[in-house]
């Protein structure tokens, strides 16, 4: 992990964020298989459970993105801002449903918020 500077935030190396990125776009790809259609199918019927299955899987993904290259451009800076640390911690929160995957990084578990009981 990076110091942001501030001392508000520990932030990620470019390893770190694309690892945890690519964990969590193979979870959603993972979840998002039933959704899969093959050449030639019909689309699902709008407002269909597996159409929202669908769009939510979409909508992590791109948002997930989304983060991840914010995070990229500041850390390339060598002065990551307040951006960064945001971004961060919003992949971090979304990482926590995964808190007992065996697949989640060890590195990553250690940064999760404890599971509330």
């Amino acid at each position: 992990m990076t110091d942001s500077g501030s001392g508000q935030h520990s932030l990620p190396t470019w390893e770190q964020v694309a690892g945890l990125r690519d964990f969590i776009h193979a979870r959603t790809y993972a979840a998002a298989a039933p959704t899969i259609r093959i050449n030639g199918e019909l689309p699902h019927a709008p407002g269909s459970a597996l159409a929202r299955v669908a769009e939510v899987n979409q909508a992590l993904y791109q948002v997930t993105s989304h983060l991840c290259s914010e995070l990229y451009a500041q850390l390339k800076t060598g002065s990551p801002g307040l951006t960064a640390g945001v971004s961060w911690k919003a992949l971090v929160s979304i990482a926590a449903v995964w808190r007992e995957d065996p697949e989640l990084p060890d590195w990553m578990r250690d940064l999760l918020p404890i599971k509330p009981q």
